[in-house]
This record gives C-alpha cells, sequence and structure tokens, in this order.
C-alpha cells in the first residue's frame, strides 16, 4: 500500500466481514487522514473504523495524544467517481489532495 496517500475510499463489494479489521487498523497505523466508505455495508465500515480509530487514539501513552486526526464518510447513494471527486475536493493541509488511494474489497 502506498502510504504517502493519506486519503483512501474503501470500495466495498462484498460487505464488512471483521477479518478485514486488520487493513482497517494498517490504515490507522499509515495516519491516514480521510477514510470514505462506498458500497455494500459503507455505513457499517465507517462505523467499524471509527471504533478502531477511537481506540487506537485512546491508546496513545502520551499525554499529548496522536500527531494525526482522521474524518470518516460514507456515501451510500453515491458512485465511485462521485466519491473520488468528494475526496479530491476535500481540503486537508499538507497533503496533496489531489491524491486518492481506492482499495476494493
Amino acid at each position: 500500500m502506498n502510504q504517502d496517500v493519506k486519503k483512501v475510499i474503501l470500495h466495498s463489494q462484498n460487505g464488512y466481514d471483521a477479518k478485514h479489521d486488520e487493513l482497517l487498523q494498517r490504515l490507522i497505523s499509515e495516519k491516514i487522514l480521510l477514510f470514505c466508505a462506498i458500497g455494500r455495508d459503507c455505513e457499517l465500515w465507517h462505523d467499524i473504523m471509527d471504533e478502531l480509530d477511537v481506540m487506537d487514539e485512546l491508546s496513545v501513552a502520551n499525554d499529548e495524544g496522536r500527531d494525526f486526526f482522521m474524518i470518516t464518510t460514507w456515501h451510500e447513494d453515491e458512485s465511485l467517481d462521485e466519491v473520488v471527486k468528494f475526496a479530491k475536493s476535500y481540503d486537508i493541509e499538507g497533503i496533496d489532495n489531489e491524491q486518492v488511494r481506492i482499495i476494493e474489497v
């Protein structure tokens, strides 16, 4: 995976399964800044990522907390092209906002 890209679209064709938590954990460890879920179970993907992200944030053992903040969204009735446009238009300071990684699951 390209860890330099900080915007990720997870395109779910088969739906959520707990076996994918490892993938979501890896994305958190890569410090992604925008996570967009689209496709089957997209709201559930979003909710699970939020849970894992909060648990990770709480586990940080210093007083300053983590050095990044992730935004999560889900896009139930949108096409992949629409979500790519959304992700590119979502302005995050300090990164190349045009780079978006798409993960098919």
